[in-house]
């Protein structure tokens, strides 16, 4: 993608993929009772024949009005001998739901163990299992009473798509954004389980979790435990499927049992029961933008915001500025950043100066990462799972400032981001939970999984398929879309400079302020990087440097070769008479004068940049494109 950073892929013209919200729909009552016979007139008809007839209607009617009672008496029997096959034979034909799982019932009885050691009298839900299932489950346990959940398949219209549109109007000018819904599971009233026990689907194919089949059974298992579970009734979940569960909504902390294909979550009912509050996909906000009220979390201390700098020193800059913006905002929340070896002492105890607690880490290899590529150590970024001394994390990247608080996203679950493109969300901003299960399931799949544009990014959307949606104010890219119409540059350009400000993050794509020229975004320089190009979202930034003590601003100095190569890049920009004039400015940027270096002669270096030997790795074009990609 030349220069543009692999997480940022532009989507296509913004499409309307939401519909209003429509009024719901009046619902009737049953006209069982009113049992209204209408005849046609029929001269030649006889008086028998039409007695027949109605004897014939009023006995279809007595079934009808007895057949419901019978069945619900059928599904709370623990006999074995029910037979319940016709009610997969006829949604058999949905080939979202079938499973090819072959069940283990060794590995089921085993993981169950761990609950009939305390009570042998088990009330079981099935959902999704086959007549013939049904039957082995009642052997399994003959002591238990085993029921079958009722469920409505998923109208074939809603499509992962659906429920992850690319784009929606989150700030609510044209539309109200809503997600379909998906049916409920029907059981009937103040019936309680002590296991739900579901079938999961699994292709192991690519996007394998992407599927409305699979995450409505999930979900509809996360509903029956939470509804079960009053009054302190504890309930567990168990799923039988070759592939792990939703990780987030289902944490692997809550798995008390793996057997095989056989997952035993204990779920915890009152975090279940908050994440069930949220919209069902990325169809709807889950944090509304102009919501009146924001909701806080409790414990403040379990809570902190995050970042990794691995084999980048360039950014640490950039994240003592981003440490100073989040207290400049008001927070008060512990500042955490994962550090490895290649970031000096100096260099850390700078990051210490802004706020930041360093933690050093050993860096984690991408296996499908070529050597010295950009993205060869971006998976040190799952190193944020293991701060377990944290309940919560807001993970930012560096390249980013806080113009407004938002602590109130320590509320959200794991993961709350904004989107991306297509259905995937933006990892620069994120809610975390961390767990070392966790991690461990990030490191298990390491070289199964591959990621859709080779960093974390999208390794993380392969295992975080459902996630929940905050609006783009909340990580605003400082990017110009190619369909964007002058009116939509305007009114970006209008957002970065807002005072006070309007968004409540603003991160910053293409070359970074702290690796420019004061003078004016030199992003203009570059015909590549000129959709990057704001110089009024680089004042913004340094605006927030300038406010910062004087020992913070030293590490923002710029390198001997940094300064040769931006001179030279403005100086191309002069000889291609670029139109934007940037060139023309006068460089009065400080920095130029300031030397930390044994070499400080950028003037002479200069003189050959333009030579091959010269455009090295260490070279401040080099340095600054690949560090687009770095966080």
């Amino acid at each position: 993608m030349g220069p543009l950073e692999p997480r940022y892929r532009p989507a296509g013209a913004p499409e309307d993929t939401t519909k209003r919200r429509t009024s719901k729909s009046k619902s009737f009552k049953d006209v069982e009772n009113f049992e209204v016979l209408v005849l046609e007139k029929n001269c030649g008809c006889k008086f028998k024949s039409l007695k027949i007839m109605i004897i014939a209607i009023i006995s279809a009617t007595v079934l009808t009005l007895i057949t419901p009672t019978l069945y619900e008496h059928q599904l709370q029997s623990a006999s074995r001998y029910v037979d319940v096959g016709w009610m997969w034979d006829k949604t058999s034909s949905d080939p979202r739901y079938a499973s090819s799982v072959d069940v283990q019932w060794g590995d089921v009885s085993r993981a169950l163990r761990y609950l009939k050691s305390g009570n042998q009298d088990l009330k079981v839900g099935l959902l999704n299992f086959n007549s013939t299932e049904y039957g082995s489950w009642t052997q399994l346990l003959p002591d238990s009473h085993v029921s079958i959940i009722r469920l409505e398949h998923a109208k074939e219209s809603i499509t992962w798509q659906t429920l992850y549109p690319e784009w929606i109007d989150e700030e609510e000018e044209t539309e109200i954004p809503t997600c379909p819904s998906l049916p409920e599971p029907n059981v009937r009233r103040g019936v309680r389980f002590d296991v739900i026990a579901v079938k999961l689907p699994c292709t192991r194919v690519a996007g394998w979790s992407r599927d409305v089949a699979r995450l409505h059974l999930q979900l509809s298992a996360a509903k029956l435990a939470v509804a079960s579970s009053k009054r302190n009734h504890k309930v567990h979940v168990l799923f039988v499927s070759d592939c792990f569960p939703i990780p987030n909504l289902f944490p692997c902390k809550n798995l008390v049992r793996h057997e095989g294909n056989a997952w035993l979550y204990s779920p915890d009912s009152k975090a279940l029961r908050e994440k069930l509050r949220l919209p069902v996909g990325s169809c709807e906000l889950a944090v509304p933008l102009k919501a009146k009220s924001r909701l806080f979390s409790v414990d403040r201390r379990r809570e902190a915001y995050a970042t990794i700098l691995h084999s980048a020193s360039e950014y640490v800059c950039g994240a003592i500025t981003a440490a100073q913006s989040i207290r400049q905002a008001g927070s008060t929340r512990d500042l955490v950043i994962l550090v490895d070896e290649s970031i000096s002492d100096h260099h850390r105890r700078g990051l210490e100066a802004a706020g930041w607690k360093v933690r050093i880490i050993e860096r984690i290899r991408n296996p499908k990462a070529t050597r010295d590529a950009y993205n060869e150590w971006n998976y040190s970024k799952f190193r944020l799972w293991q701060l377990t001394d944290y309940d919560k994390i807001i993970f930012i990247d560096a390249d980013l400032l806080i113009l407004r608080n938002v602590d109130f996203l320590f509320a959200m679950p794991e993961i709350t981001a904004t989107g991306n493109n297509a259905t995937l969300f933006n990892s620069g901003v994120m809610v975390i939970e961390p767990s070392n299960c966790t991690f461990q399931l990030l490191m298990d799949h390491i070289n199964e999984i591959t990621s859709y544009n080779g960093g974390d990014q999208g390794y993380l959307n392969e295992i975080f398929t459902w996630w929940h949606r905050i609006p783009k104010h909340m990580n605003f890219l400082k990017h110009f879309w190619e369909g964007d119409t002058e009116e939509m540059k305007a009114k970006k350009t209008q957002l970065f400079g807002a005072d006070p400000p309007i968004l409540y993050v603003l991160h910053y794509l293409g070359l970074k302020p702290w690796l420019c020229f004061k003078d004016y975004d030199c992003n203009w320089n570059n015909p590549g990087m000129r959709e990057f190009a704001s110089d009024v979202a680089h004042a913004k930034w340094w605006k927030v440097h300038d406010n910062m003590p004087r020992k913070l601003q030293s590490y923002c100095l710029l390198r001997t070769r940094q300064k040769a190569g931006l001179e030279w890049d403005r100086r191309q920009a002069e000889k291609a008479n670029s139109e934007d004039g940037h060139w023309r400015r006068n460089i009065t940027d400080t920095r130029l004068k300031a030397c930390f270096e044994k070499f400080c002669y950028w003037e002479s270096m200069l003189l050959h940049w333009g030579e091959n030997n010269n455009r090295t790795k260490s070279s401040p074009a080099t340095v600054t494109t690949a560090s687009l990609a770095s966080s």
